[in-house]
């Protein structure tokens, strides 16, 4: 296959069209706070790559920014991991029985079924990446709260039988 090579200073944004192409987080309608179940305070949150926004089919993709006092509280997901990369800010984030600062640079990966949470004790807001590997839309992911985990893990186990 061919591609057509053209000069950089020749692609203006214009040349792309979304969902086939690129997409900046800003031109994606932010998710309404208190969207996500388990999440607290005003995070910010735009999902750039799902089935439904650009024809995923393994993977989803977003940008959340979580100001001072917000909160992710522990949960699981059931059928895909989950990596976070921090862009800006400081925030602490946890997995099993242990908190780690989350700086710029800084990524953390969760592993399926794998206990993890974020909050924001600090004064500035804390801005990552993440995405969901293995999944195609966000509620696709197995996601459980504390109040929900033992219903989830049912579904879980019915839908993964032991071999």
């Amino acid at each position: 296959m061919a591609i057509e090579r053209r000069k950089a200073e020749n692609l203006g944004r214009e040349s792309y069209d979304y969902p086939d192409g690129t997409i900046n987080w800003r031109e994606v309608v932010p998710d309404i706070p208190g969207h996500w179940p388990g999440i607290f305070g005003n995070a910010e949150t735009e999902q750039m790559i799902t089935r439904e926004k650009c024809g995923s089919k393994q993977t989803v993709m977003g940008r959340s920014v979580y100001h001072s006092g917000d909160h992710h509280e522990p949960h699981v997901h059931f059928y895909c991991e989950e990596i976070m990369y921090c862009l800006s800010g400081k925030g602490v984030v946890g997995s099993g029985d242990k908190e780690y600062l989350l700086c710029p640079g800084d990524v953390q990966f969760s592993k399926i079924g794998e206990v993890h949470w974020l909050r924001n004790p600090f004064d500035e807001p804390v801005e990552f990446i993440w995405i969901y590997s293995g999944v195609s839309m966000p509620m696709e992911s197995g996601y459980a709260t504390c109040e929900i985990f033992d219903e989830g893990m049912e579904i879980y186990k019915k839908n993964n039988p032991v071999k």
